[in-house]
């Protein structure tokens, strides 16, 4: 069966700055399946997801050689196309929930409007039934509500129920639970797995939660500075991680588990180098080919992982420690 979304080799670069940043990302996602794109702030995620969802404006560059969706051209479609694409077979949480609504109208009207007139009694009550499902109580009352009277949790909430309407393809999710308590985060977490069986949903999902990456993907591509750095199945990037980036990203993440009094690792903090690869100014066992050229992206039976010594990284990183 053909992937819902499949990206070849996506490329963006924002005028007058120096890097890509996106640099020739490529991924496919299957029918019911979610893929997680993770990373630290300015990795390219956002931007990834956006650039696919062409919301970037004229200020950014884009360039691939392929984005199809559901088959369909989505890459060269036109601002029509666009629309109905939007409408019909993608459903967005964006990032910033208090950000992405209209303050003069109910949040009731802004969800149903892309919708055909004849539809709306429909869609208002299917809205209702998605706010109720996502935690959101007086949901009858609420959808006649403007957005300054919900709170920043009930309007990340309103507008995931919101990107569930009309029953889409791919929903598109960036950070869709960092403003909700873990109550609320893992009463979503359990919908979006029910519904990826229900209804055939595929998910590209943009986080830096590790702990909800690991509860929903199946699989997780790692950025850094606008590249893929590792690639590979939930499980194998988490647990078997092999880029000294993926290392470090994930020995930094609070644990239980750790030994008591231990310090919370912190990574270096230098900025991505100007040449070869961009982790060599933080990489603790860098050598002379990492600040002179970019590794290549290899391939194997678990995954990929863009690394000039990756097949002695994980016991390096530990003598370096």
């Amino acid at each position: 069966m053909n992937p819902i979304l499949r990206v070849d080799s996506l490329q963006v670069h924002y005028r007058g700055a120096p890097r890509p940043a996106v640099a020739d990302i490529s991924f496919e996602i299957g029918q019911s399946e979610c893929l997680a794109i993770v990373g630290e702030s300015g990795s390219g995620k956002t931007t990834t997801a956006m650039a696919l969802l062409r919301l970037l404006g004229p200020v950014a560059e884009i360039s691939a050689n392929a984005i199809t969706l559901a088959d369909q051209d989505f890459l060269n479609a036109t601002p029509s196309e666009l629309r109905a694409f939007r409408r019909d077979l993608i459903g967005t949480v964006f990032q910033d929930p208090t950000a992405n609504w209209n303050p003069a109208r109910t949040i009731g009207a802004q969800v149903i409007q892309p919708f055909p007139r004849e539809e709306h009694e429909e869609r208002r009550n299917e809205f209702i039934s998605y706010m109720e499902r996502v935690g959101i109580d007086r949901a009858n009352l609420r959808i006649d509500q403007y957005p300054h009277n919900l709170s920043g949790g009930m309007l990340q909430r309103a507008m995931i129920a919101g990107a569930l309407l009309g029953d889409p393809r791919l929903l598109v999710a960036d950070e869709p639970t960092s403003a909700l308590d873990v109550t609320v985060q893992a009463d979503l977490i359990s919908l979006l797995k029910d519904l990826a069986e229900e209804r055939k949903l595929s998910m590209l999902l943009i986080s830096h939660n590790l702990a909800v990456v690991s509860q929903i993907a199946s699989k997780v591509i790692v950025m850094y500075s606008g590249h893929v750095v590792e690639t590979g199945t939930t499980e194998q990037v988490l647990n078997d991680p092999k880029h000294p980036y993926t290392i470090n990203l994930i020995s930094s993440i609070p644990s239980t588990k750790k030994a008591r009094k231990v310090p919370l690792y912190t990574a270096i903090s230098k900025g991505s180098a100007s040449h070869g690869c961009p982790y060599a100014n933080r990489c603790p066992i860098a050598i002379d080919p990492c600040h002179s050229t970019m590794p290549t992206l290899t391939s194997d039976i678990s995954g990929s992982v863009a690394c000039h010594r990756h097949e002695e990284t994980s016991t390096l990183i530990e003598v370096q420690r």
